[in-house]
């Protein structure tokens, strides 16, 4: 029996207190069982996770856990229909002071987000039930790191699909003076009907704050943020630009552009030899018009990138129309 094959009928009995078990179907005390960890049901004997009221929001499933918070899809009883992503903090740091600044800090920046296509609402925040806590609109989606795995790489005319959509966001968040600084694919959400979705506002940074920032606190994938994080030398638009770069990368190759080895090499700060002894043979395999655009967004040096995400877009949209157009000449050729 699924936990959740009916929503109302779920809501209620999560409000009395109770749960179903997802194996078995029976219906369990939660005051029996912790809160948001696995743990074994008495009648089954199969492992089960415990959801957890906080607010107004049922935490039933567990989307993702990372060492600065943990995020649950939900559902709240004023709204039963409707799914939400609700972020808490780790388990064993709720009441780290540098994390409640952090979880403090992304409420304000996804305040300021709000109303974007491809960036999820906030829908509440706040401390209740001896939890802080931020919840957003649910995109029910494919992460994109999970779909390259399952697909092996993207087409490239999904992949600019996909870019476009994210460079809108990004955009969106410059023009509300931030630097959004996290793109890498495990923060991307890819829907059937509405394409891409950017989350995670975990260390966006004001954008005056960025280009004056010295590196002193490093964070992010070293696979995808610009080398200049590491190298103190503050950020920009075209830092920006870098990693949607490198995202897109890996989306029309299927790995990424830097491997174990060279990702050592840049926490290391050997970020320049990491650059060229790439320059030559990792674009050879791509569509020529793709890879040119992917490499101008990738250049060590800053002033060599795009300097702004018009000019990004300007060349995607020129890449995507000459492919739908040499199709269409194809297909009337044939």
């Amino acid at each position: 029996m699924a936990l959740f094959t009916k929503k109302s009928n779920t809501i209620e009995v999560l409000e009395q207190g109770t749960f179903y078990c997802s194996e078995c179907g029976r219906l369990l005390q939660m005051a029996e069982y912790n809160a948001l960890v696995a743990n074994t049901c008495q009648f089954c004997n199969k492992t089960i996770f415990t959801p957890q009221k906080i607010g107004r929001f049922f935490l039933v499933e567990p989307i993702a856990v990372g060492g600065m918070g943990s995020v649950y899809r939900a559902y709240s009883a004023n709204n039963p229909d409707q799914k939400f992503a609700v972020k808490i903090l780790p388990r064993n740091r709720k009441d780290d002071p540098n994390l409640l600044q952090q979880l403090q800090e992304e409420v304000e920046v996804s305040t300021q987000l709000k109303s974007h296509v491809s960036i999820a609402n906030i829908v509440a925040a706040g401390y209740e039930d001896d939890e802080h806590y931020l919840a957003m609109e649910y995109i029910d989606g494919e992460r994109l790191d999970q779909r390259i795995q399952r697909l092996g790489q993207l087409s490239v005319d999904e992949a600019i699909l996909v870019g476009l959509r994210l460079l809108g966001a990004v955009a969106h968040v410059f023009s509300r003076g931030y630097l959004f600084r996290d793109m890498k694919p495990e923060n991307v959400i890819i829907t059937d009907d509405e394409g891409a979705f950017l989350f995670d506002f975990g260390i966006c940074m004001r954008i005056e704050d960025a280009d004056s920032d010295q590196g002193d606190t490093i964070m992010g994938s070293p696979i995808y943020f610009p080398p200049e994080r590491i190298l103190g030398e503050g950020e920009r638009a075209c830092s920006e630009i870098y990693s949607l770069g490198m995202v897109l990368y890996y989306a029309v190759k299927g790995e990424n552009y830097f491997t174990s080895k060279e990702v050592m090499a840049i926490a290391r700060q050997h970020v320049r030899h990491a650059r060229l002894s790439n320059l030559e043979h990792k674009m050879k395999e791509l569509d020529p018009q793709i890879a040119a655009v992917i490499d101008k967004m990738i250049r060590r040096e800053m002033d060599k990138r795009y300097q702004s995400f018009i000019q990004v877009e300007h060349d995607l949209l020129r890449v995507l129309r000459h492919r739908i157009q040499y199709k269409d000449d194809k297909s009337l050729t044939s």
